[in-house]
């Protein structure tokens, strides 16, 4: 197999055809199937033309999906030559792509359920530049995707990656999330808040659609509660409400981490995760940027957290939850910084943390009273009831109140050369890099900042910019020249810096 590869191209799995109908006929169906359907448009096709003609129809297009991924399959190709994978593709136009060992910067290993069968797996590849995947080989068998992973995550050949295999020690499991941990991940991660923007829009037309039909049940015990005590009725559903979303955001926890696995396979860390969906991706120590470890509001009372690994080009914060994050969930309040230092032993999360400037709290509490305000304004004026306007007034108070947890959360330090920021409201963020893996240094100073003395200091990363708000001038200054001495030392005198210090 070694040889093959290196010697000519490879061709995908001929069960990859499988795989290759299955998503191009899930992908028109997202695209195409809601607009169909919309307006009762499908029904009123159906009935103008029969039913056993849109039974053709849609059987002549799963044959013309079949044939499309068998002409996909025939022109995909691909070979490793040297450090560089090379994949040529195309339905109706051939495309080249090369993708070099030394720019990939996440490699992903998913089986669907449907693909287990066949032990043909989904193997994908991304470089820094971009969030969405760069090269894909949609099917091929799990050993040849395990050996092109080791060769482009090692820059080995896999000749040189066959020959090391013998003298490489096996791989040693650094952690490994249990049903409670996994189950306490699901109630405390923030699937539960995003579940909850998606269903507000929901909320308001079925209210309405309740009301229309509230007349047709009847003198039943549900109408006499709600007539009698809406307030209990309205609090009744809303804690149903709330107790579907945590049940389906555990769901969705067992279903993306369930057996997730952390082992160490040489310098790199590979976690394997997933029931129906399996997924396995590396983590390589040459290329990390900062390890961040968050709680969210639920997870500081449940007293659970998650580590977030950054690489090279990492994703914004709010894609924590998607595939290409290399996030480690389900762990205690001990467990998280103990893992840190598997990753950085120098790595302390513990310990006291610098507040910023008083005066920050009060540009916060300004920026919650004015969206406050805005949200005042826009309800009164959609629901038409100007009394709504008697809410303003309890939003200083409120403001003050959100501007003070803001400053309380955010804290900073450095230690042994490594920056420690923490961020949040209710939950907790803190971030943790090394000096030296900065890329950029900017202090920033409003008109406000300048006339009490102080500024933000912004330290960008090759995973993105970390932000350190609201601190005194001078030590703004001088972190910046610190780090900027990290910078632009040579590489073997970090360590000499940090024992002169």
């Amino acid at each position: 197999m070694v040889e093959a590869v290196e010697a000519g191209w490879q061709r995908l799995s001929p069960w990859s055809v499988v795989f290759l109908f299955v998503r191009g006929v899930l992908q028109f169906v997202r695209e195409n199937v809601p607009v169909l359907l919309g307006a009762g448009a499908g029904v009123a096709v159906i009935e103008r033309i029969g039913a056993t003609e849109v039974l053709l129809g849609l059987a002549a297009l799963l044959l013309v999906a079949a044939l499309l991924s068998l002409v996909y399959y025939r022109r995909f190709r691909f070979r490793l030559d040297d450090d560089v994978l090379l994949v040529q593709k195309g339905l109706f136009e051939r495309t080249e792509l090369k993708l070099s060992a030394g720019r990939i910067q996440h490699i992903s290993l998913e089986q669907p359920a449907y693909m287990r069968p066949f032990d043909i797996v989904r193997f994908s590849a991304a470089t820094p530049g971009g969030v969405t995947t760069e090269l894909e080989l949609p099917g091929i068998r799990r050993g040849l995707a395990e050996s092109l992973r080791q060769a482009l995550s090692s820059g080995r050949s896999l000749a040189e990656q066959g020959s090391a295999a013998a003298g490489t020690p096996s791989a040693e499991v650094v952690f490994r999330l249990g049903a409670r941990g996994l189950t306490l991940h699901g109630l405390a991660s923030n699937s539960v808040y995003l579940l909850a923007a998606f269903l507000a829009p929901v909320l308001q037309p079925l209210e309405r659609l309740a009301r229309q039909h509230l007349d047709t049940l009847g003198d039943s015990v549900w109408v006499r509660m709600v007539v009698e005590a809406p307030w209990l009725a309205g609090s009744a559903i809303l804690a149903g409400l709330i107790a579907l979303l945590m049940l389906v955001s555990v769901v969705v926890a067992w279903l993306r981490f369930h057996g997730f696995t952390l082992v160490t396979d040489g310098d790199r860390y590979v976690q394997r995760s997933g029931l129906l969906n399996r997924q396995e991706q590396v983590l390589s120590a040459r290329k990390l940027q900062s390890v961040e470890w968050v709680q969210t509001a639920l997870g500081r009372l449940l007293g659970r957290g998650y580590l977030v690994c950054r690489q090279y080009g990492g994703l914004p914060r709010a894609a924590d939850h998607a595939g290409h994050s290399f996030l480690i969930p389900g762990l205690a309040v001990t467990e998280g910084p103990a893992l840190a230092r598997a990753f950085w032993p120098p790595l302390a999360l513990e310990g006291a943390y610098a507040r910023v400037h008083p005066r920050y709290r009060r540009a916060m509490a300004v920026r919650f009273g004015l969206a406050l305000l805005v949200i005042v304004g826009v309800v009164a004026a959609s629901a038409a009831q100007p009394w709504w306007l008697l809410a303003a007034v309890a939003v200083p108070p409120l403001a003050w109140g959100l501007g003070h947890l803001r400053w309380l959360a955010v804290g900073w330090r450095v230690q042994h050369d490594y920056a420690f920021i923490r961020t949040g409201l209710l939950g907790r963020r803190t971030s943790a890099f090394p000096l030296a893996n900065a890329q950029a240094v900017r202090v920033q100073q409003s008109w406000f900042q300048r006339r009490w003395g102080v500024a933000t200091l912004q330290i960008t990363l090759a995973s993105g910019p970390e932000r350190l708000p609201w601190i005194d001038h001078a030590e703004a200054s001088a972190l910046a020249n610190r780090t900027l001495l990290h910078v632009e030392a040579p590489p073997g005198d970090h360590a000499v810096q940090s024992g002169r210090e």
